[in-house]
């Protein structure tokens, strides 16, 4: 309900620090703290200073606090605000919101302010998720990207495309409701141009999405190879840590090991996997069946190679299956303290040295020339989704359109593509979307 007022710990409450805030929002909110607080109620944007009070127990003090107004629409949430800021420790911060709750607030749902501040038209649902994503970034290439999403020009340009998509389809319906009007025919080679260029913006969407998808989530990492040749070795030496188990027994690693890792400024998300041989043991039969399943879900295949073995039938599979499928991939040659010669076509590192510098620049070079400027992209997998059901709704329509069908047919398409694109940046009579996204939010924001 966005008619009654919430309140919850936006900082603090958890371990004991030197402020927190809890904040009250809603159409009783300043009658609420006015009657726990001492200090005067001040105007819109002022910051007053009094006491926390407990009205319940004789008025004994509780804490110092100020009190900061946001009263009216001009805020974050769009309604009648106060943020509390009090000392920082766990009991007195709790008190306080107790007081709150005891006194006719109700304790706000995970992203609920943020909920209430999209319903009432202070953002869309891509800000929204842009200040959960910075809340959460764990490097600084998150950070940027989630920033940029602050100044609505992605809003603004899926925006564009629902326009463009809601002039053809009001022409379309127009032209068949009266076709005593001299309109254009519909279903001309221009109308498929005008979608053509509709799509080929959204393929161009999808193509910076699937960058800006990784930097988000991390970019996966297959490492893949025969056994013993090097990868949980690897894989260790770039953690610094013995996150897999190194044997001189061929076959150890027989499951996924995952692991997350931090380097100038980018996630990346290793994969070790099972050693690729031809074996009847079948434990590990099923560790290499998913050896190759990872090469689908991955964005880079790490292809190990030992130099005193030769390549065989399993090397040209998970290189051909890389390539088949456009994966990123990078061959790497271990054991390279072993070798007197080299060529272009290879990484060259050795574990045992700790020498692995060429491998992680060539990591980091395959995405450091990603365009954090451009606005033509969607930050997760939620609007990628949606992005990517929307291309397909309009190469249904343009097929449609080139095999004659009747127009409320392609009419369907292009509206279906118009709703995927509203949902991206959301609307307030999709209940199921919004919970579904919002109770991922911090409970104070």
């Amino acid at each position: 309900m966005i008619n009654d007022t919430i309140t919850a710990i936006s900082s603090g409450g958890k371990i004991n620090q030197a402020i927190s805030i809890i904040r009250v929002s809603g159409p009783d909110s300043v009658n609420v703290v006015k009657k726990i607080f001492t200090g005067k109620v001040g105007t819109s944007h002022t910051i007053t200073f009094g006491n926390i009070v407990d009205n319940l127990n004789g008025n004994e003090v509780i804490d110092e606090v100020l009190c900061m107004w946001f009263l009216g629409t001009n805020n974050f949430v769009g309604e009648d605000t106060v943020e509390i800021n009090c000392h920082g420790g766990v009991v007195i911060t709790n008190s306080i919101l107790e007081l709150l709750l005891a006194n006719g607030a109700r304790l706000a749902e995970p992203g609920e302010f943020s909920r209430r501040s999209f319903l009432n038209g202070k953002m869309d649902l891509i800000k929204a998720e842009a200040i959960n994503d910075l809340i959460h970034a764990s490097t600084v290439s998150q950070t940027k990207l989630a920033i940029k999403k602050f100044d609505g020009k992605t809003s603004m340009y899926i925006q564009d495309l629902k326009d463009e998509l809601a002039y053809l389809i009001g022409e379309m319906e127009v032209s068949i409701d009266y076709p005593e009007y001299d309109f254009d025919n519909p279903f001309t080679d221009k109308l498929i141009s005008r979608l053509e260029s509709i799509r080929n913006k959204i393929s161009k969407t999808i193509e910076l999405s699937q960058t800006s998808r990784m930097i988000f989530e991390g970019i996966k990492i297959a490492i893949l190879g025969k056994p013993n040749v090097g990868k949980s070795s690897i894989l260790n030496a770039i953690l610094e840590e013995d996150k897999a188990i190194v044997t001189d027994i061929a076959g150890t690693t027989r499951d996924i090991v995952e692991a997350m890792w931090q380097y100038k400024g980018l996630l990346f998300k290793f994969i070790d996997t099972a050693g690729i041989r031809d074996t009847k043991e079948k434990i590990e039969k099923i560790g290499i069946d998913k050896s190759f399943e990872q090469i689908e879900k991955a964005d880079v295949v790490l292809h190990i190679y030992d130099p005193s073995q030769n390549d065989n039938e399993f090397d040209s599979q998970i290189k051909n299956k890389a390539h088949s499928l456009n994966k990123i991939y990078v061959p790497v040659i271990n054991k390279k303290d072993l070798l007197e010669t080299t060529n272009d076509e290879f990484l060259y590192v050795s574990a045992k040295l700790n020498d692995l510098d060429p491998l992680k620049e060539k990591l980091v070079s395959v995405f450091k020339n990603v365009d954090l400027n451009n606005d033509q992209y969607v930050n997760n997998s939620r609007q990628l989704a949606l992005i990517k059901q929307a291309h397909k709704s309009l190469e249904d329509a343009i097929k449609s359109i080139k095999l004659g069908y009747d127009p409320d047919v392609v009419i369907i398409d292009l509206r279906q593509a118009w709703s995927h694109l509203t949902d991206i940046t959301g609307r307030a009579d999709n209940e199921l979307l919004l919970d579904e996204m919002f109770k991922n939010f911090c409970l104070g924001k």
